[in-house]
């Protein structure tokens, strides 16, 4: 399982109470929280992590947060993959059973796969899930951020 991804989830888990009412009362000072939360995670791995709430979603419960809409990015300024190549990073994609991929735009190695739960981007720069993240996510993550971004467990 992806030990950053499970970092955050442990740490939203523990910390609820920082921002469960305000959630519940819907006030920007819960998102501000919680973001707040997820990039002290990111600090302890090197990466910046940001929860996403599109508008026009429904607002996830409490426990839920993080489980989907989620921007992980390990060099903003990175426009190709190092280490591997967008080949390599697509087969291991092939796993979560992608209906198709979309390339990547602005001079970005990179690209966009619509899976059956949502959209997964995968840039030299970093991931951003807009999917249910589930087990199979979690194992494309390890290795993506072993192999792809560098980073260790």
């Amino acid at each position: 399982m992806s030990w950053i991804v499970k970092d955050l989830w442990d740490t939203l888990d523990k910390r609820r109470g920082e921002y469960e009412s305000l959630w519940q009362h819907r006030t920007l000072r819960a998102f501000e929280t919680i973001n707040w939360i997820a990039s002290e995670v990111g600090e302890r791995w090197g990466v910046l992590i940001q929860i996403n709430f599109p508008p026009g979603q429904e607002r996830p419960e409490a426990t839920l947060i993080g489980c989907r809409n989620l921007s992980i990015i390990v060099d903003k300024n990175r426009k190709k993959f190092g280490t591997v190549t967008e080949d390599e990073v697509k087969q291991a994609v092939q796993r979560l059973s992608p209906l198709s991929f979309d390339p990547a735009r602005f001079g970005h190695e990179g690209f966009r796969a619509k899976l059956p739960s949502g959209l997964l981007d995968c840039l030299p720069s970093g991931v951003h899930l807009w999917c249910n993240i589930t087990p199979e996510v979690l194992e494309f993550l390890d290795w993506i951020f072993v192999n792809g971004y560098g980073l260790k467990p």
